[in-house]
């Protein structure tokens, strides 16, 4: 997702300090956190990116996080089987936002939709994503909580960790939102898309990379989000499961 112009900045550039606050991640350890005003970005659908903003995640209970944490060391002692690996690193090969548009491609193509209602299946699942990455970003860096390789660096990560803050997942809200929306243009399949979603999503806790509760409330987050795009793709005017 690109941005449609920034909004107030919130962020002068330093960091948070502080226990279980975000810090730079092996191996390259990049400074400045990835895009920390994109949740002031002008949205779509939504009202604005921290309409649904998420409240504190879950480290004030204890077992609860300790079970988080715990579960990413299982992954990481042998715990992360092939299947898992491999899931993980094929959802981490790109942006979540372009393997959804290659799946949006690829149903659209199969389908052999006309050619307006390809376009607006496309614009559809894109507006969702974008809103859905801005209200992600909102409350990760409303929260800037630490990634679960900053709290025991002898995890052993799938892939490098991304350089931004852990809660909530990104991979989880872009895909729950999408899914949302490809489950409404074609809701036969509307199954399938939540299970590539759920996949994408648990791909984030296999590799390593994030809390189980980060994915949990990812999820939410973007099937809110999705839900709003088709909320008012109903009252849009067009058709909307032109199979």
């Amino acid at each position: 997702p690109r941005s449609r112009g920034a909004g107030k900045c919130s962020w002068t550039g330093s960091v948070p300090t502080g226990e279980l606050m975000w810090q730079p991640t092996p191996p390259r350890r990049v400074q400045s956190p990835f895009d920390p005003l994109a949740g002031s970005w002008k949205t779509w659908v939504i009202p604005r990116g921290n309409v649904y903003r998420l409240g504190a995640p879950p480290v004030r209970s204890a077992a609860r996080f300790a079970t988080s944490i715990a579960e990413m060391q299982a992954l990481s002692r042998g715990g992360r089987t092939t299947q898992r690996a491999d899931a993980a690193r094929k959802w981490a090969t790109e942006a979540p936002s372009t393997a959804w548009e290659e799946i949006t491609l690829e149903e659209t193509t199969q389908r052999r939709l006309t050619p307006l209602a390809a376009i607006r299946a496309h614009a559809l699942v894109s507006v969702a994503m974008y809103d859905a990455f801005v209200a992600c970003w909102d409350s990760k860096y409303a929260w800037w909580l630490a990634r679960p390789i900053t709290v025991d660096p002898a995890l052993n990560t799938a892939f490098s960790t991304p350089p931004f803050p852990s809660y909530p997942s990104g991979h989880s809200t872009i895909s729950a939102a999408a899914a949302e929306v490809l489950g409404y243009v074609f809701p036969g399949d509307a199954k399938r898309f939540a299970d590539l979603a759920l996949e994408a999503s648990l791909s984030r806790v296999w590799g390593g990379v994030h809390y189980r509760f980060d994915v949990d409330y990812g999820e939410v987050l973007g099937q809110r989000v999705g839900r709003d795009v088709v909320a008012w793709a109903r009252g849009d005017g067009a058709m909307g499961t032109q199979q």
